[in-house]
């Protein structure tokens, strides 16, 4: 590349200037590095709504006339969220490589960049440690009723129970059901395994040796539904997996098993979750994801004592917000250096 100059494109859930402490190592190897911000302005909820709706919608049907001004001669471009649409790749002629600092490419016209020549990095894994704390903390927060407790005893009261039919079981005695074992339910195994309890997995993508080697038992979804007294959910929403936990689902879960979502509300059906949580055919939910967000004044789930939820926040964390950047600001490196890119979509 001669005269490289790289756009780094920050939005309000991973600003240009945190790009830069990764990024700003590009200038050792001659590229300015310049920064801008696509809806800066909004705030956390109004521009959840933009993205989720850009991840269904893809990113040509939105307004990306001031990254069209600035990409002009940059010859890569770090975006986060902010849509890399057919218009900017067209008005980018000098651009070389477009980084998505995230796991997914849905904000990328991938076709658009084919045939402008123009290769596409991502940032795969980069908030799975955070999701996956966050998912193994959840479900054993439900399961201890931690945040009952605390809230009841915060209250005046002192709810102690001696009954062992009321009581929770050791972790130890425990079948966790990991739907989806990719790089998050790899990590998700890893740390339910430090508690010692059986850990099962489905994954139609991934063999039954490679399960074992990261400490679970490959079965079918149904056997994961009958066996597990946790369910955790770390698979994407597509056609195939939209609404795979449902009413039959339910039906194959114990009447004590837990639902664990920080995935995406669109693998359950929620009419048919709160069918199973009012009637008790399941024991509880902790959900960090929904079908609607936020959830609406008067939503059913917000009455329901057995259900614990959070607003998606799983993979809110500092390090998530850098490790974007500096895994595309690694791959932009070995380009400059004629290496091999390790995260190339197209």
């Amino acid at each position: 590349m001669s005269e490289p100059r790289c756009l780094l494109c920050g939005d309000p859930q991973q600003p240009s200037e945190y790009m830069y402490e990764s990024a700003s190592a590009l200038e050792d190897h001659g590229v300015t590095v310049d920064r801008m911000e696509w809806n800066g302005d909004l705030d956390a909820a109004a521009f959840r709504d933009v993205t989720m709706d850009m991840e269904e919608r893809g990113p040509n049907d939105y307004d990306a006339s001031d990254i069209v001004e600035n990409v002009g001669d940059a010859t890569m471009l770090v975006v986060h969220k902010a849509p890399v649409s057919r218009a900017v790749l067209e008005a980018g002629e000098d651009l070389e490589v477009v980084a998505a600092a995230r796991g997914g490419v849905e904000n990328v016209d991938l076709e658009a960049a084919e045939d402008h020549d123009v290769t596409v990095l991502h940032a795969p894994g980069r908030n799975s440690n955070a999701v996956s704390d966050y998912a193994v903390s959840f479900g054993l927060a439900a399961h201890r009723r931690i945040p009952e407790f605390v809230a009841t005893t915060g209250d005046g009261e002192w709810n102690l129970e001696f009954d062992p039919a009321g009581l929770p079981r050791d972790v130890e005695h425990l079948t966790v059901g990991i739907v989806g074992f990719g790089n998050i339910g790899r990590k998700v195994a890893s740390r339910w395994n430090g508690f010692d309890p059986e850990v099962i997995a489905y994954d139609p993508y991934v063999d039954d040796d490679e399960m074992r080697e990261h400490g679970a038992r490959s079965v079918s979804l149904e056997e994961l539904l009958a066996e597990s007294d946790v369910v955790t959910l770390h698979v994407r929403l597509t056609d195939e997996t939209k609404h795979m936990i449902d009413a039959e689902a339910f039906d194959r879960m114990g009447e004590d098993a837990l639902l664990v979502n920080t995935a995406r509300g669109g693998l359950v059906d929620t009419d048919a979750l709160v069918e199973a949580l009012r009637s008790e055919s399941i024991g509880a939910a902790a959900l960090d994801v929904f079908e609607e967000e936020p959830l609406p004044e008067g939503h059913p789930l917000l009455s329901l004592p057995n259900v614990l939820l959070s607003p998606h926040t799983a993979g809110s964390t500092r390090d998530a917000v850098l490790n974007g950047s500096r895994i595309v600001t690694e791959d932009l490196l070995a380009i400059l250096e004629g290496e091999e890119p390790t995260n190339r979509v197209v």
